[in-house]
């Protein structure tokens, strides 16, 4: 079956979506189990010293024995001058980010039995043309050409404009809160999609830092030795999936020491989600009271519900929060990704640079059309050996073969 497929690459983890065509209409996004039952997977490689590749829990069972062949994160640090050096070989990150792509375009085709017709991957909104170009050359080298790059925000208005209704004219503002960063941005809805009019990354604290403060409320009574790494390791996993929980229930079990409730939760997670929402609420005052036709919270620690009642008292426009808000921006490039029934008239085509999905516009490359591409800022002297990226595991499938492969991620 036709389907296209939008991926988030997030700080701390991937998430993905598809949508299918039937027949008519498009289908709705639906998002993909990437590892071990979870929409999700951590945003984690390991490359072997033969470039084969890991992701997720695989590559996190590997880190204790070989800690300097992981890298975290690399679609952040994508333009980065510094690369990741893993084992004795210099990678960009540039390379490693689509090598996590790929992986993720594999595994759904895998799942799907075919390739998608069309991949949309989010990036942070103020990416320059630099990094976004080292990005689509680094696609291209991954057997990926023509993935679309979309802003992140925008996906996320697209996942809210598929349960609220938002006139054209009218502005949306938006909140990702995610694992390292919190995002914030104002759009404005066109007759064909979306358009960036502002925004701030990378402030505020987010949920790493939530897992932090959580960490040192339960570890005196954990009863484990703060100096011994890995009994620290597995009571901050612990604290993960207790903050988790506490976003459906009203109390859990930390370890067997300790219990936490809901209310002891949102008393440490308060200053960090009022941040946040300040930093909306800046960015939202900017425009008349009377254009802005709501305010929605995307990313995983947007599911914690403090966070929706802070932007409600907050905020003095609606607040409309996706009921998975951790997936609504791999579900927006999917909807961003599907393609128009009616085509473009081939004067505009020809003249705007831009392939018209969904609706609204995308670049047809990494980048506005109006844009030239900038030099690279300067270079420290580091030398990066000129490797291809890691091997994907189910190329064979790509190029049409068959592939057996082995599902480490779910050991």
């Amino acid at each position: 079956m036709r389907y296209v497929l939008g991926i988030h690459l997030g700080a701390t983890r991937a998430t993905a979506a598809v949508s299918r065509y039937q027949g008519g209409p498009w289908g709705p996004p639906e998002v993909v189990t990437l590892s071990a039952g979870a929409p999700w997977v951590d945003a984690v490689v390991y490359v072997s010293r033969d470039s084969d590749l890991l992701v997720g829990q695989a590559a996190l069972h590997r880190a204790p024995a070989e800690p300097e062949r992981i890298a975290r994160s690399p679609l952040h640090r994508t333009g980065d001058p510094v690369p990741f050096v893993l084992g004795d070989v210099s990678y960009p990150a540039e390379s490693l980010a689509a090598a996590l792509i790929g992986w993720v375009a594999d595994r759904v085709a895998e799942m799907e039995g075919s390739q998608p017709e069309r991949i949309v991957v989010t990036h942070p909104p103020g990416w320059s043309a630099f990094r976004r170009g080292l990005l689509h050359e680094a696609l291209d080298q991954a057997q990926l050409p023509g993935v679309l790059a979309l802003p992140s925000p925008i996906a996320a208005a697209e996942s809210c404009l598929w349960n609220q209704d938002i006139e054209v004219g009218k502005a949306v503002a938006v909140c990702a809160i995610g694992g390292e960063h919190v995002e914030t941005a104002v759009l404005r809805r066109g007759p064909r999609g979306f358009e960036l009019l502002n925004h701030a990354g990378g402030e505020g604290e987010a949920g790493s830092r939530l897992d932090d403060l959580l960490l040192r409320h339960v570890l005196p009574r954990a009863g484990i030795d703060e100096n011994d790494p890995g009994a620290m390791a597995r009571l901050r996993s612990a604290c993960i999936a207790a903050k988790e929980r506490l976003s459906q229930v009203p109390e859990v079990i930390v370890t067997e020491e300790v219990y936490l409730n809901r209310e002891e939760f949102e008393h440490l997670a308060r200053p960090v989600l009022s941040a946040a929402v300040s930093g909306l609420e800046r960015l939202a005052s900017t425009v008349p009271p009377e254009q802005l036709a709501c305010a929605t919270l995307a990313g995983g620690t947007a599911r914690i519900p403090l966070a929706t009642r802070l932007a409600e008292t907050m905020l003095s426009c609606p607040v409309a929060v996706d009921d998975d808000p951790g997936t609504a921006l791999c579900r927006g490039a999917a909807l961003a990704a599907q393609p128009r029934h009616e085509p473009a008239p081939p004067a505009q085509a020809e003249t705007s640079g831009t392939l018209v999905t969904g609706s609204h516009e995308l670049p047809a490359v990494f980048g506005q059309a109006d844009e030239e591409l900038e030099p690279p800022p300067p270079r420290p002297p580091v030398e990066i050996t000129p490797l291809e990226p890691p091997k994907r595991r189910f190329s064979l499938a790509r190029k049409g073969g068959s592939s057996t492969t082995e599902r480490d991620e779910d050991r």
